[in-house]
């Protein structure tokens, strides 16, 4: 189970879940579409992150705003505890 509170957790299931969709990516810096991600792999990417942390955990429109591995975990905190990052 993933301590959501946890950067550090959320940040290593991003990055283990982009890895698992086929994207190289490298860090928290990494971003998804540079990656080559594609919105077919944004979709399997919400669902993983639906099934592993609730419903709307991270909707299209964060991740297509927002797409750095960093920046997609700290929208799945956001979403599923209700505090901003940072807080």
């Amino acid at each position: 189970m993933i301590d959501v509170n946890d950067t550090r957790q959320v940040d290593e299931w991003v990055l283990a879940a982009c890895r698992e969709l086929g994207l190289p990516v490298d860090g928290a810096d990494a971003d998804f579409f540079a990656a080559g991600g594609s919105s077919l792999t944004a979709v399997k990417l919400m669902a993983k992150a639906e099934e592993a942390f609730g419903e709307d955990a991270l909707p299209p429109e964060d991740l297509f705003e927002r797409s750095r591995v960093a920046d997609i975990a700290a929208t799945i905190r956001r979403n599923v505890t209700g505090v901003p990052s940072g807080q």
